[in-house]
C-alpha cells in the first residue's frame, strides 16, 4: 500500500482539507480491499480444510469398517493359538497343529487435519466444529499407539519359539509363558477393537452432519 504526497501545493486550509479527504478516502478503499482479500482467502483455506478432513474421515471410516472385521480375526487367531498351546503341552511329541502370531490392520490416516492445523485453517473455523475435529483425532491418535502396541506384543508372543528348541520339547514355564502372552495380546485385541469401534462412531456422527 503507497500513500503519495500531493502533486500540486497547498496553498490553503481549504486545499489541505481536500487533499486529508482524498487521502483519508483512498486508505479506507485499499484498507477494506485488502480485507476483503484476507476474507476470501481465508474463507477458501476453511472451505478446502473442510473438504479435506470430510474426504478423510469418509476414507477412515471405510478403513475402520475392514479393521473391525481383522481385528475379530485376530482375537479369534489368538483363542486358537491358546487351544494349540494347550495341546502341545498336553502332548508334545504327537502336536501337529500351528500357533499363528500375525496381525492385519488398516491404517487410519490424519495428513488433512495436521495440514489445516499447520495452515492455521483451524483458527478460522467455529470452535464447537474444531472441538468435533480435535476429540475424533485424538480418538484416532489413541488407536493408533495401540496398534503399534498390539503389533509389538504379537510378535514378542512367538519369542519362546526363537530360542533355538524344537517346539515339543521347551521347558515347562516357557509353555505357561506362551499361554500367558498370547491371552494377553488376545486381550490387547479386544480392548483395541472397542476403541476402532468407537472411533468409527464418531466418524459416523460427524459425516451425517
Amino acid at each position: 500500500m503507497d500513500v503519495h504526497a500531493p502533486h500540486q501545493p497547498v496553498h490553503t486550509w481549504r486545499d489541505f482539507f481536500t487533499h486529508l479527504t482524498i487521502v483519508t478516502i483512498g486508505l479506507f478503499i485499499a484498507l477494506t480491499l485488502e480485507a476483503f482479500v484476507e476474507y476470501l482467502h481465508h474463507r477458501h483455506l476453511v472451505h478446502e480444510a473442510r473438504e479435506n478432513i470430510r474426504q478423510e474421515i469418509e476414507h477412515n471410516h471405510e478403513a475402520a469398517q475392514k479393521d473391525l472385521v481383522l481385528l475379530q480375526r485376530n482375537v479369534d487367531s489368538q483363542e486358537a493359538n491358546i487351544k494349540a498351546i494347550h495341546a502341545l503341552m498336553a502332548d508334545p511329541k504327537n502336536f501337529h497343529g500351528s500357533i499363528d502370531n500375525s496381525m492385519n490392520f488398516d491404517s487410519l490416516n490424519d495428513a488433512a487435519w495436521r495440514t489445516a492445523r499447520d495452515t492455521g485453517a483451524l483458527g478460522f473455523m467455529p470452535y464447537d466444529e474444531v472441538q468435533r475435529y480435535s476429540d475424533l483425532y485424538m480418538l484416532e491418535d489413541l488407536v493408533n499407539k495401540n496398534v503399534i502396541a498390539a503389533g509389538v506384543q504379537d510378535f514378542d508372543a512367538i519369542s519362546s519359539f526363537k530360542m533355538g528348541y524344537d517346539p515339543g520339547s521347551l521347558p515347562a514355564d516357557e509353555y505357561v509363558l506362551l499361554l500367558r502372552k498370547n491371552a494377553s495380546i488376545q486381550i490387547q485385541f479386544t480392548t483395541l477393537k472397542e476403541f476402532v469401534q468407537q472411533f468409527d462412531d464418531h466418524c459416523v456422527a460427524e459425516l451425517k452432519r
